[in-house]
C-alpha cells in the first residue's frame, strides 16, 4: 500500500525549487565564464556547465514526485587564432574559451526562474489547503 502523506505535494515542490536554484546558480556562473580563457588546474578554461534533471523513484520503481538535479561538465570550446594573446598555445597560436551563449544562459535563467515561481506558489498553495483543512476540524 502506498504511503500517504499530507505534505508529498509540498516535499515534492520543495525538491523542485532545490533544482531550479541550482539552475539559476550554474546559468549565472555560466555567464560570468563566457569568454575565460585562464587556464585552470587541469590545463583547459572553464568548461559550460548544465543541469540534468531526473525523477526520483522509490524503491518499487514509481515516481516520488521529487527530483535530482546533478550539474554536469560540457567541454565543449571555441577556438581561434591569436598569438599575442597570453593564453594562447605557444605552439599553435591558438586561444580555446569555453562555448558559452550568452542569450541562451540568459534564457535558462529566465525559464528557471519563472519554473522556481510556479512551484513557490505551488508550495504556498497546498500550504494553505492544509491550513484550511486543519481549520474546518476544529
Amino acid at each position: 500500500m502506498p504511503e500517504l502523506s499530507l505534505f508529498r505535494g509540498v516535499d515534492a515542490s520543495a525538491s523542485a525549487l532545490s533544482a531550479e536554484q541550482l539552475r539559476m546558480t550554474v546559468a549565472a556562473e555560466n555567464l560570468a565564464h563566457a569568454g575565460d580563457t585562464a587556464k585552470l588546474a587541469n590545463g583547459l578554461p572553464y568548461a559550460r556547465q548544465r543541469v540534468r534533471f531526473e525523477a526520483v523513484l522509490d524503491s518499487q520503481g514509481d515516481a516520488t514526485g521529487r527530483v535530482k538535479a546533478e550539474v554536469v561538465s560540457s567541454p565543449r570550446y571555441l577556438q581561434r587564432y591569436d598569438p599575442s594573446h597570453p593564453d594562447a598555445d605557444p605552439a599553435t597560436g591558438m586561444v580555446k574559451e569555453p562555448d558559452i551563449d550568452p542569450v541562451l544562459e540568459l534564457t535558462d535563467l529566465l525559464v528557471a526562474s519563472k519554473a522556481y515561481e510556479a512551484n513557490a506558489n505551488a508550495a504556498r498553495g497546498l500550504l494553505r489547503m492544509h491550513e484550511n483543512a486543519l481549520r474546518l476540524s476544529e
